[in-house]
């Protein structure tokens, strides 16, 4: 039986639930989930050489909300993308977010030029061995996806139609409003 006082918090509970499922709305925790989770240990363990040269792992921005983009410099679309990347990291610069770029099908060297023409602020993965393509089945350039604060691969909703998606093929605008929010909503949901 509810008291008349108990009324209130059980309102409270279910205003603050449906808050939350709203602001997580794009980063559900009913997400896909990879089923082979040894595999995503060993992925998020392994040591990747950057643009430059330094060594890193994945599972070293666990606790941030990750935007994990895959790119080539030969790519037209990845270029027409940059710049919206840009814009986004330095709009979210501080927060518990971060962009890691991930150079595939690519030269090192040309990857390096891309990187600095393009005035990339985030780190960029060397991706030679086409592991992390490979993990993420990533078939096509540039294709984006996010990964919540465990490393798990999430469902979110692409910033154009708005349609839930676990990966994005594709360029698209991530300085506007509706991605910025999304990934806002993201970081908040903790």
């Amino acid at each position: 039986m509810i008291s008349h006082r108990s009324v209130p918090r059980l309102l409270a509970s279910i205003i603050i639930g449906a808050v939350a499922t709203v602001t997580i709305g794009c980063a559900s925790s009913s997400a896909p989930r990879n089923p082979n989770q040894e595999g995503l240990q060993e992925v998020l363990q392994a040591e990747f050489v950057t643009l430059d040269g330094s060594r890193e792992r994945l599972a070293n921005f666990s606790g941030k909300i990750v935007l994990l983009h895959f790119f080539a410099s030969w790519c037209p679309d990845c270029t027409a993308e940059a710049p919206s990347l840009r814009n986004l990291d330095l709009a979210l610069k501080g927060s518990d977010f971060q962009i890691i770029g991930v150079a595939i099908d690519d030269d090192p060297f040309e990857a390096r030029g891309f990187a600095a023409r393009m005035r990339l602020p985030f780190p960029v993965i060397l991706d030679t061995q086409g592991e992390l393509k490979r993990y993420f089945s990533v078939r096509e350039v540039p294709t984006t996806m996010f990964l919540d604060r465990m490393g798990v691969p999430v469902t979110f909703q692409d910033p154009e139609t708005g349609a839930p998606t676990a990966k994005l093929s594709g360029a698209r605008r991530w300085d506007t409003d509706r991605p910025v929010e999304m990934i806002a909503g993201m970081i908040e949901a903790r």
